[in-house]
């Protein structure tokens, strides 16, 4: 199921999903998600939504979305390291083949692994912010401003992998400040 929410940039619709996901202050009110045990929304942070099935596109990929002096591998496998890890060593080739997946299922034009996220245009920027989303693998997706100040190739890409992702189950929530696009 996709739910856009649309609005006017103060409206309060992106401090929603921000507070669903533990990065805003809640003053009150649960979440409750496939009928576990509620979750007091004020107790609720990233790493507690994370930990539930719940993940967050920021609409600020420069500044919470990306590392941008970072090469796309580490942007892609970042937070999700451990999965990486055994006895305090990183399996690097894993590591690489796991992101290299990602950048062509997606589609990232980009001259290799190595390459930072600085020196991609915004739309593969937003690719490399979904992919890694999409690596960490969750049910709920909030996606803040997905396509915003992208190419209109990019946004006809995300469109089309939005649709495939509630196509696959994955409960989708888009939040945008452009009205026709929910």
């Amino acid at each position: 199921e996709i739910l856009g929410i649309a609005g006017l940039v103060g409206a309060g619709r992106s401090e929603t999903v921000r507070t669903l996901f533990g990065l805003e202050p809640a003053e009150d009110g649960r979440v409750s998600i496939r009928g576990r045990p509620a979750l007091k929304a004020a107790y609720i942070t990233p790493k507690t939504a994370l930990s539930v099935g719940m993940d967050f596109l920021s609409e600020n990929r420069k500044e919470e979305g990306l590392a941008l002096g970072l090469p796309l591998v580490f942007n892609l496998t970042l937070s999700e390291l451990k999965r990486y890890s055994r006895a305090g060593f990183l399996n690097l080739r894993r590591e690489r083949s796991d992101a290299g997946k990602w950048i062509r299922a997606l589609g990232i034009r980009a001259r290799d692994q190595e390459q930072t996220a600085a020196e991609l245009s915004g739309g593969n920027q937003q690719k490399l912010c979904i992919a890694r989303l999409l690596h960490q693998d969750n049910d709920i997706l909030f996606l803040d401003e997905p396509t915003r100040g992208i190419d209109i190739g990019s946004k006809a890409e995300i469109y089309r992998l939005i649709h495939r992702l509630a196509e696959r189950g994955k409960a989708i929530v888009t939040i945008s400040s452009y009205l026709p696009e929910p």
